[in-house]
């Protein structure tokens, strides 16, 4: 592999990709300053140093050969200019680019028309973990996967077809696990189809206008609900009161009139016909001269928002006001367009952002709140309870400062601190109290390394101190994950798999169930560490633990004795003819199995009336990876 570019972010990917054991050479401008004294000794004989856009160079550094290029310099235009290049020089390399945000639909063309490239945004990548690291309170985090919503909460697992464990290192995990929980069920939407092609076309939409009405009227405020009330208490009292002259339609024309500031046409259209000497024109002029006043203040307040909408586009200020429904905001310090990535997702999960950013220009979207200083965004928040706060910019020193000093102000706020190339973030963190310190090079590190080898990383998330990628493998012909379960593969690499989409199927399945079988074709998307992401790549597969004991009970009736045959050959992976044995009234201890395979099976047994216990392998988790794969490997159904 060739790694272009030898800062920060370029260092750390080599002490990644050294634990592979894959031969590496590396290519920069000028010679670089190490970091590590061990990588500079590890890795000069292979240092070439040149402009990486230049073919003589990248000819010199081995470009023509290498299996995967790493483009990570500091310079994104360079980086894209080299990685035609590479292309050219090398068709079936993996190339992986750093690209800045500016240049994502440059990213994303090539992409699509140049196979095998793949672009890395440091500042998305990073904006999922931050997003992670600062939910308020005991609030729950969530992913977005193939257009469904998953949400992640700290709970007792209850509920086996609905919702799924993270799995963690022993290090990270809790007293609780990490639940992974759908918002919606494809397999709900799928099941209804049948009952018509567009019966719940009317019904939907029904179900959008409620959502859309219901949270237009909770982003009012208090005032703003009352006025809307009361306009609306007046316009059903005026239709009942003028429809006593002419009906209904004349009713409702004469208060929409008087609503919207008129006067004289609609007191003449109440008139016509009543000679002046009517006792009721007194009462009725003064109701409408009411009327006409109060339309005339909601004609006058449109009109305000109008001009105030016109000058904001005009004059590029885009801000808005705290209200006081934002009571728990998240207030994000520098950053520029990482703060505004992470306060998308912020808003997105219905928290109030508040950011504050030297320079306000038109990068600003609308409806945010920003201050152009932290004394003023601490003034305007003094008397609300932040509910989290994120420090993004990137001096370390000075974020670490301003978090102290916050931290002061608000206590109970959840605080992420970034720290650009800081190597020991998590150490940090917790000497300083338990703050959330987040290196944005191992972080993005991480992603890259795991992109070099051909898999697509589509986020980070940060959970109880680990950053979890977010990871699309595509299964083909001759790769090892074929033929593999969900439970080999979740307990063997500790991974967790969140939906598998199949070749014949549109919808994805959700949370895969523990027996289902990966095979050619298939997309499987999954959470796992960059140590579960490498134990991947170099096939080292934890081998089975679990055990069954059982014994099955004499004098049963012949059906019994075949289903119970058929539940054994089914999950054992063997012909019904090798498990008879199993059957004779002894004692047996059934192979190693995986945990969630052993405890479908307990399950079956036991309501076929066979008494079996689970029994853990101590130890067999630290044998070598080719024993397990020969040993308890389950087979395809």
């Amino acid at each position: 592999m060739l790694v272009c570019g030898l800062g920060a972010m370029g260092q750390a990917c080599l002490q990644r990709l050294l634990q592979f054991g894959v031969p590496l050479r590396c290519l920069d401008l000028r010679p670089p300053s190490w970091r590590d004294p061990d990588l500079e000794q590890r890795l000069l004989g292979s240092l070439t140093l040149g402009d990486m856009r230049l073919p003589r160079v990248l000819r010199q550094a081995n470009a023509h050969h290498c299996r995967a290029v790493l483009l990570l310099s500091s310079d994104s235009t360079a980086n894209f200019e080299a990685a035609l290049q590479v292309r050219l020089l090398n068709p079936t390399a993996e190339i992986v680019v750093r690209s800045a945000r500016h240049q994502a639909s440059l990213g994303a063309l090539l992409e699509q028309r140049l196979p095998g490239i793949a672009v890395i945004d440091p500042i998305l990548l990073c904006a999922d973990a931050i997003t992670s690291a600062l939910r308020p309170g005991g609030g729950s985090a969530s992913l977005e996967v193939d257009g469904t919503t998953y949400q992640l909460t700290e709970a007792p697992w209850r509920h086996p077809r609905l919702e799924k464990p993270i799995r963690l290192p022993p290090a990270s995990a809790g007293a609780l696990p990490m639940l992974l929980t759908p918002r919606s069920l494809h397999r709900s939407a799928t099941a209804m189809r049948g009952q018509g092609p567009d019966w719940h076309k009317p019904w939907r939409g029904l179900r959008w206008l409620q959502g859309r009405t219901v949270a237009l009227w909770r982003s009012l405020s208090p005032p703003q609900q009352l006025s809307a009330l009361v306009l609306v208490l007046l316009t059903g009292l005026g239709v009942q009161i003028f429809a006593r002259f002419q009906g209904w339609t004349q009713g409702m024309f004469v208060t929409l009139a008087l609503l919207k500031g008129e006067y004289v046409d609609p007191v003449n259209v109440l008139l016509s016909g009543r000679p002046p000497s009517d006792p009721i024109s007194g009462w009725l002029v003064l109701l409408t001269l009411a009327y006409s006043l109060v339309g005339t203040l909601i004609t006058s307040a449109i009109v305000a928002v109008i001009l105030e909408r016109l000058l904001r586009e005009r004059l590029g200020q885009r801000r808005r006001r705290l209200h006081r429904g934002d009571q728990h905001p998240v207030l994000l310090v520098g950053g520029d367009a990482l703060a505004r990535e992470v306060g998308r997702r912020l808003k997105r999960q219905g928290h109030p952002v508040v950011r504050v950013e030297v320079a306000a220009g038109d990068g600003q979207e609308e409806g945010a709140v920003a201050y152009q200083s932290l004394d003023e965004a601490i003034t305007a928040l003094a008397s609300l309870e932040v509910a989290a706060i994120g420090v993004l910019s990137t001096d370390l020193l000075q974020n670490l400062r301003e978090a102290l000093a916050l931290q002061q102000q608000w206590p109970a706020a959840r605080l992420a601190v970034l720290a650009h190339a800081f190597g020991a973030a998590e150490q940090l963190g917790q000497l300083l109290g338990g703050m959330g310190v987040i290196s944005a090079v191992d972080l993005v590190a991480d992603a890259v390394v795991a992109t070099a080898f051909g898999e697509r990383v589509e986020g980070v998330l940060r959970l109880r101190g680990l950053n979890l990628l977010i990871v699309r493998y595509r299964i083909r012909p001759g790769d090892t994950l074929s033929g593999l379960t969900i439970a080999r593969l979740e307990n063997g690499y500790g991974i967790t798999a969140v939906s598998l989409t199949r070749a014949q199927q549109p919808d994805p399945i959700l949370l895969p169930a523990p027996d289902l079988v990966l095979v050619q074709g298939d997309q499987l998307v999954v959470l796992a560490s960059s140590a579960s992401l490498r134990s991947v790549e170099l096939g080292a597969i934890n081998p089975p633990r679990c055990r069954l004991r059982l014994r099955f009970p004499t004098g049963q009736a012949l059906d019994r004795r075949f289903e119970v045959q058929q539940i054994l050959a089914r999950w054992l992976g063997c012909p019904p003819g090798e498990v008879l044995g199993l059957l004779d009234g002894a004692d047996h201890l059934l192979p190693a199995l995986d945990d969630d395979i052993a405890d479908l099976l307990r399950q079956e047994l036991r309501r076929q009336g066979v008494p079996c216990g689970l029994e853990q392998e101590p130890g067999s988790a630290a044998e070598a990876p080719e024993a397990a794969q020969d040993d308890c490997s389950p087979g395809p159904r």
